[in-house]
Order: C-alpha cells, then structure tokens, then sequence
C-alpha cells in the first residue's frame, strides 16, 4: 500500500514539474546568458585617456614580443581596419611616454610582390618549423603607434635568411624608428671597415636617448635563441646572438662608459614556461657585472617573474619575460600580458610599474571589468614572485617596484654620479 501511494506521488510530482521544466530551462539558460554575452562589453577596456601622472618627469615604455603576420594579419583583413588597429587600445600608453621600445617578432616581406614571393621558397630555412613574416605596413603600424625602437635579434626575423633581411631593412629605412639587434654586419673590431661602407648597419649598434640633460640611456638587442643562418659576423649580416657574446659584451661595457643607464633587450628562455632557466640566470649575472642596468625578456610567450640581479660591479633588474602584447596564440597564459614603464619622477625617485594587459582578438588591452580582479592577480603574482615584499605595491591598479630603493639605479632627478 505504501509503495502504491509513493509511486502515485511520484507520477504527480513529475507530471507537474515536466509542465514547468520547459519554462524553467529557458530562466536558468536566460540566467546563464548574461553573463556570457554580457562579458565582452563588461570585459571592454575604453581608449584610455590621461594615461601619464604629473609627477613623472620622464617614462621608458617596454613590451614584450609583438607579431604582425599570421592570424594577427588575417584578422585585421576581415576586420577590414587597417593593421594598426592592433594597438587601438594602447597608442596613448606609447604616446604619452617619452621612450617606447619593444620586441617585433617578424621580418617584413613584401609576399605580394610576385618577384619577391618566388624568392620565399628559395631563402626560408629549413633548420625550423615555423617560419613567420609580417607584410609592409606593419612598420608604419610601429611608428604610428609610438615606438622609438624595435628589437630584431630573435628566433623569426631571419626565417627567411638573406631576404628577411634586406627587406626588413629596407622597409624599415621608410619609419623614424631605431633597430637592435639587427644588421648587415656585426663588427667585431677585429676586422678594419671596408672604405666608403661606412654607413653599413651593425647589429651590434648602441642606441642612445637623453632622459635629462644630465641622465643618458643606451639600449641594445641580443638574442640567445636562434639557429644557423642567424647570426651577423664581420662579413654577413643577421641578428647579434650568443655567437657574438663577446662583441655584446663589449657593447655593455662601451655603453656603460657613455650612458648612465644601459638597457638590454634579451630574447632567451624557453617557450611557454614560466619562470628563468639557467641559461637567462647566467645571462643576467653576466650582463649586469658588466654594466646593463635594465633587461628587458621575451620570448617565453608567458609572463615569467622579475628579478633583482646583484653582483660585485652592479645591480640590475631583470623583466625575465614580458609575454606576448600583440599575437595570435590562443591559450589564457599566452593572452596574459603586461606594459612595463620605467618612471623617472619628479622628486627624484624611481619606479618601475606593470600594467596588467589582455589580449582580445590580437589586441592588448588594459584590464577591465568582471575579469579584472581575477586577471591582475594572476598577472601580479607571477610578476612580483621573486620580488622582496618591501619593494613592491600594487597602487592605481599597477604593480609597482621601486627601482632605487632596490638599488638598480644611482639618479637623483637631475645628475646622475
């Protein structure tokens, strides 16, 4: 009797819920929705504005490694935009700086020049798999953004050897914008220049800029991942790599005696992880025992932490990966980003901030929104791993480090001893 009356209940109970299932369904799919849809206009960083605080009397901008080919490529084709709509939501961090450097992953070859694109075949190398190329206008979406320079020496501007570089080179000559790393020789001092080749670009030249008067800054590129058919020596030309470790130490040093703050872009580590390995450990002692003050990494794709590097001669710091800020991959750590600025403030301080980034259908962006929190943790934790605690604050929604109370700097606002 009892089970009679429970399986009659049952057959009630599921009666009248099975009416009221559809329209519950279509609630809680309504429900699930908002967040969903919603998320792209929550998520959306606006243009910003104002980007620069009046007490900083001069900023150096740094990114990490920047892709225009590819997908970034196709994407801006179906966009119908122009290529520079990649940087749409970070011109005016660039703008508003006085420096902006960063790391351009890709040669510049013109694929649609019949002429040029019957020589691709030819000139790609065969010692790597994937071999990437960025179109012309990719060096006008550079300059239009605001970089000063450009690092060249890494593992994609030589895929297609001898072209790649003299397209490069030659669409590059059409920009107001410095290369590193990059060049037709790299002159080791050991061998008298040709006459008349003079103005032959060196893939090891030093760049320099006035951060005051009395403050100068040099900046060089150098890449520790790389294969044959890469590197630039006395009589070829390519990218400055660990096979010319010696002439990039003697560029360290050269710059240290002109400048007063020596910047290195260094393109090492390994893909995808997330943390130095012992090669960049060795590289960064190195570099910094000879003079470089300021290390700015990439290649590892992902964010990977920042280190201060102490050593009897000089301490520097060290961004050991600044991840991707414009490229195509797709998993969340690869879409992690950051812009690191190096802040000379007024009151003679100075302070290194990140700004926590994401990347959206090949554009960075400023965090925002519902994932902002969850974002700038992920981001911040991985930045500030292996900082001491009372050097680091996060502060307008920016890490901050503060360089001289680490020690990395000797700058007092106006003269530098």
């Amino acid at each position: 009797m009892k089970e009679s009356k429970l399986k009659s209940f049952m057959q009630v109970w599921v009666k009248r819920n099975r009416e009221k299932a559809l329209p519950h369904s279509l609630i809680l799919a309504c429900l699930l929705a908002i967040p969903f849809f919603a998320h792209g206009k929550l998520d959306e960083a606006p243009v910003p504005e104002d980007t620069r605080a009046e007490n900083v009397d001069y900023r150096v901008s740094m990114v990490g490694d920047m892709m225009l080919g590819r997908h970034v490529r196709d994407a801006a084709a179906r966009s119908g935009e122009p290529l520079d709509r990649v940087f749409e939501y970070v011109t005016p961090y660039f703008q508003e700086s006085d420096y902006s450097t960063g790391n351009f992953e890709t040669p510049i070859i013109d694929a649609e020049d019949p002429q040029i694109e019957s020589q691709m075949e030819e000139f790609e190398l065969h010692n790597k798999d994937i071999h990437l190329y960025a179109e012309p206008g990719a060096e006008q979406a550079i300059e239009n953004a605001g970089f000063d320079s450009v690092n060249l020496a890494n593992n994609h501007t030589m895929d297609y050897g001898n072209l790649s570089l003299t397209e490069t080179l030659k669409h590059m000559s059409d920009v107001d914008v410095d290369i590193l790393g990059m060049g037709e020789v790299l002159a080791s001092g050991e061998v008298e220049p040709v006459e008349g080749e003079e103005d032959v670009k060196d893939a090891g030249e030093i760049s320099y800029f006035d951060v005051n008067e009395d403050f100068t800054a040099a900046i060089v590129g150098f890449t520790d991942v790389y294969v044959q058919g890469y590197s630039a020596g006395d009589y070829v030309g390519g990218v400055l790599t660990n096979d010319g470790l010696s002439v990039l130490q003697s560029r360290i040093q050269e710059a240290n005696e002109q400048a007063d703050m020596v910047i290195v872009h260094s393109h090492w580590g390994d893909e995808y992880q997330v943390g130095s390995n012992q090669e960049q450990e060795n590289l960064a002692w190195l570099m910094t025992d000879i003079g470089a003050d300021v290390i700015i990494g990439h290649h590892s794709h992902v964010l990977e932490p920042v280190s201060i590097v102490e050593t009897n001669n000089n301490t520097s710091v060290v961004m050991n990966g600044l991840g991707n800020f414009v490229f195509d991959q797709g998993w969340s750590r690869t879409k992690e980003s950051t812009l690191a600025q190096l802040d000379f403030l007024d009151g003679g301080d100075v302070e290194l901030s990140f700004i926590p980034m994401h990347i959206t259908n090949t554009k960075p962006r400023e965090t925002k929104g519902i994932m902002k929190p969850y974002r700038d943790y992920r981001i911040f934790r991985t930045l500030r791993k292996e900082i001491d605690r009372d050097l680091w604050r996060v502060e307008d929604d920016r890490l901050k480090i503060d360089i001289k109370e680490a020690g990395v700097l000797d700058y007092d606002g106006g003269s530098a001893s």
